[in-house]
């Protein structure tokens, strides 16, 4: 326990972006014995543990949170190369809480996650992994000629847990995604603050591609396997050639906004798709991507709306609800104030 009291006390200290010199003049002692505290070398007594919380502007309680953190490889795990030391250690901390969560909640409502099981296909090429993408969408019984309208809620009715983590201060925007199968339930893992929907369902697909393809030779790309699954499941070739035909000189703006709002894909995953099945030529991808540029650039004025996970809420609400956990478990669970559950929670229990 104690030294959960003392990862806990680095967690806050980290995500309230202080040095161990900051710390030390907010807390009167010396950065040498913060260290101690967090390493679990010197004891905290209930008068050192409210000091620390009133010097961080938490509560007490916020250091004696305790999960069994599962064990996690973190091979797929798409990062920038800035994003290391002590952030990129708190970002696989934080993750592993998350995940630690969730599976708590599911085993709370009694949900079998034994039955959660993904089908591994071997991927040896780019057209492999574009017939996977087709495969799923047959296995799952996902239209052909169809959009995925809501890929989030489409995976998590399949037992896959999207999990979106907190960019608190922005420490963690050099974090891409994660994907992993955790205690043997299938995981996805991105910031909660992509502002960008297209980007962030690209995102969800490419994660599902590396919890789908079974790479076995090292020496293929296996981030450009999982961009080609993601660019197929998203865009099946069939609605692509519906919608563009399987030969182009020349494609409009309209055409590609359209597809856009439709499809929710960006301008770039469109050309690019439309590229890979040789419906442009190089020369014309390169014609419509300066065309793109120059008319919408980055200020889309009609961008995709992110989409919203809220199966992790609604499964700790009706734990509550149930009086399975307290109020105080859940605001716990779900990391928000005691106003913040209040005004979204509305339960008109008597």
């Amino acid at each position: 326990m104690e030294n959960d009291i003392g990862n806990n006390l680095k967690r806050v200290r980290l995500l309230k972006n202080l040095s161990l010199k900051e710390a030390s003049r907010l807390l009167n002692m010396s950065a040498t014995a913060v260290q101690k505290y967090e390493k679990g070398e010197l004891l905290l007594d209930s008068t050192k543990l409210i000091k620390f919380a009133d010097a961080y502007g938490v509560k007490c309680s916020d250091f004696l949170i305790s999960y069994n953190l599962p064990q996690m490889q973190f091979t797929s795990f798409r990062k920038k190369k800035r994003l290391k030391g002590i952030k990129l250690d708190l970002l696989k901390t934080t993750i592993q809480e998350e995940i630690a969560k969730y599976l708590l909640v599911l085993n709370y409502n009694n949900i079998d996650t034994t039955l959660i099981k993904l089908k591994k296909y071997l991927c040896s090429s780019e057209q492999d992994a574009e017939q996977i993408a087709n495969n799923f969408r047959i296995e799952h019984e996902l239209s052909m000629r169809q959009p995925i309208y809501d890929i989030t809620n489409t995976l998590e009715n399949l037992g896959i847990l999207i999990v979106p983590i907190r960019n608190i201060n922005n420490m963690f925007s050099d974090f891409d995604g994660l994907s992993e199968i955790v205690n043997g339930v299938p995981v996805i893992v991105l910031l909660d603050d992509i502002k960008d929907g297209a980007r962030q369902r690209f995102t969800i697909a490419h994660e599902l591609g590396h919890l789908l393809l079974d790479v076995k030779n090292k020496n293929l790309d296996e981030e450009k396997l999982c961009n080609r699954f993601a660019s197929a499941l998203l865009m099946p070739k069939d609605s692509v050639l519906m919608e563009f035909g399987s030969s182009r000189k020349y494609i409009s703006l309209f055409e590609l906004k359209a597809f856009k709002e439709e499809y929710k894909v960006s301008f770039s995953a469109i050309v690019y798709r439309l590229k890979d099945l040789k419906i442009i030529s190089n020369y014309q991808n390169r014609i419509l991507n300066i065309n793109i540029n120059k008319f919408i650039g980055k200020n889309d004025n009609n961008p995709i709306e992110p989409e919203i996970t809220n199966q992790f809420k609604k499964l700790v609400y009706k734990l509550q609800s149930e009086d399975i956990i307290s109020i105080g478990k859940a605001r716990e669970l779900l990391g928000v104030s005691a106003n913040e559950y209040e005004q979204e929670n509305n339960n008109y229990r008597h």
